[in-house]
């Protein structure tokens, strides 16, 4: 119910705040728009079968958080290659982790456009030397509503799947504060911070980047946030009908379903409960809301029974899976495998449990919301 409420308080407010400058002549021949949220900046890629090789789908990926709580950002530089060039983190400091890691995801989905004839966008907007096709816009976003502070911290091992009947126990330190607030700047809970928001828009694909605290993101963050974009689509995007909503992060809150990898991070958590609970896209018509779970191509047994009852699976194909993750040069392990102890990430078709688990796997599995 809070969530109904703060959807439709945010609504009101992004009307009233939405930018006035109109988006530059960018134009595009897909038929509809599709969000891909994501709570860290390597995530997406755990549904981009969803994404691939699609004429008609314009997807937006909404980026929630920049990552910069992970524990590889200690002192080394990274060669991103053009135009990204070399990125230097501090141990510590988080202005430089967040740098590489956005650098590594902005260089990963240009990698993605090259690749895919229907993502030809590249971001230039850094470089204007490279020549670019899509164009950089900075918002600062209005504030909405108070935080109930889910999901919980605190209890994480004890949680059944976000959507289920017995929740978590423990309290969020972002119960009662306003909506959005970022724990891990100083000061803490500075909402300045959080209300930046970076805009890449192309005629194929759009790009959102917030900063809404690695760590902390809560239900409420991931609806204020997708609730800002689609009230700023048409001032922003190419078009403005909407499809649907991916939950683009994969979640197995305490292995619950044994069968697969056991990923209880609960900024996921809150992406899942956001777009499961959350009639998204309040407009007429049909449209569906899926979230990244627990599959298999070979047992019944310890998945996600919602994958079979109305859910999807669908295969990243063998040419797109291989070009990110066969070999150290391969895209996805270039650009993230230092996050992996710059060792590759085990490949494979399910997301499979295990001391070599695949946490980014081949066949994408998803519960299904149809509001």
């Amino acid at each position: 119910m809070w969530a109904a409420t703060v959807t439709a308080s945010l609504a009101v407010a992004f009307t009233a705040a939405a930018p006035t400058a109109a988006a530059q002549a960018i134009t595009t021949t897909k038929t509809h728009i599709q969000y891909f949220v994501s709570p860290h900046p390597d995530d997406v890629f755990e549904a981009w079968s969803l994404v691939q090789d699609s004429s008609a789908n314009y997807p937006v990926f909404i980026t929630l958080t920049m990552g910069e709580k992970t524990g590889y950002c200690s002192t080394r530089t990274l060669d991103l290659g053009s135009p990204w060039g070399t990125v230097s983190i501090t141990e510590g400091d988080l202005p430089s982790c967040k740098a590489a890691r956005m650098a590594s995801l902005n260089a990963w989905l240009d990698d993605q456009s090259a690749a895919d004839a229907y993502l030809n966008d590249f971001v230039r907007a850094e470089n204007t030397s490279a020549g670019y096709n899509m164009t950089k816009y900075t918002d600062v976003a209005p504030a909405g509503g108070t935080d109930s502070g889910g999901p919980n911290a605190a209890g994480m091992t004890g949680c059944n799947p976000a959507w289920g009947s017995t929740g978590c126990t423990g309290t969020n330190p972002t119960a009662g504060v306003p909506v959005p607030s970022n724990l891990n700047e100083v000061p803490a809970l500075q909402q300045s911070a959080a209300q930046q928001v970076t805009w890449y828009v192309g005629s194929t694909s759009a790009r959102v980047e917030f900063d809404l605290g690695d760590g902390n993101l809560t239900d409420a963050e991931v609806v204020w946030a997708v609730d800002y974009v689609r009230a700023n689509r048409a001032t922003r995007l190419p078009l403005t009908n909407e499809y649907g909503v991916v939950a683009a992060a994969y979640s197995n809150l305490a292995g619950h379903y044994t069968a697969c990898y056991d990923y209880s991070h609960h900024d996921h958590r809150a992406v899942h409960e956001a777009i499961y609970n959350n009639d998204l896209i309040d407009a007429a018509g049909s449209h569906p809301q899926w979230g990244a779970t627990c599959g298999s191509q070979t047992t019944t047994v310890g998945v996600d029974p919602e994958v079979a009852a109305g859910g999807r699976s669908k295969q990243i194909t063998n040419t797109h899976y291989n070009e990110n993750m066969s070999t150290s040069s391969s895209y996805f392990q270039k650009r993230f495998g230092w996050l992996h102890n710059g060792t590759l990430w085990p490949s494979g078709k399910d997301p499979v449990a295990g001391t070599n688990g695949v946490l980014f796997s081949q066949w994408n599995y998803f519960w299904a919301r149809n509001f």
